[in-house]
């Protein structure tokens, strides 16, 4: 993926704050983007620690066992798009999809969740038993 692609992913408006996070001119454990970021990337435990060993307890935190709540526009894009597309079916990626956080707000209609899914799962592996990203 592109800085451009993950900035867009996870809401940010330039893909600048990707460097800055990289370099460490951010804090990369007081950042809000990190958590999106694991979860685009299909980052293991094991690959944040590598990354942030001390970040563990934080991401325990924040990457925790709670399902996310699927917002009702995508239940309908399930609906309505699950025969054409079965992965949307798939509980994993309804959580992944349900997961996603937008800055300045995100897919509203069945339409836009549909041309979401089918943006990042170029690029993103759906959670696997509930159990955070893969």
């Amino acid at each position: 993926m592109s800085q451009e692609q993950v900035a867009a992913a996870v809401g940010l408006r330039s893909p600048n704050y990707l460097s800055y996070l990289e370099t460490g001119k951010v804090n990369l454990g007081r950042s809000k983007y990190f958590a999106p970021l694991i979860e685009l990337l299909g980052l293991s435990r094991e690959d944040v620690e590598a990354i942030a060993p001390a970040l563990r307890l934080s991401l325990a935190q924040s990457t925790g066992d709670s399902t996310p709540t699927m917002p009702s526009a995508l239940r309908e894009a399930v609906s309505e798009y699950g025969d054409k597309f079965p992965e949307l079916l798939d509980p994993g990626w309804q959580e992944t999809l349900a997961g996603a956080r937008f800055r300045g707000g995100g897919p509203e209609t069945p339409e836009d969740w549909l041309d979401y899914y089918r943006f990042i799962r170029r690029y993103t592996k759906p959670r696997i038993d509930g159990s955070g990203p893969s």
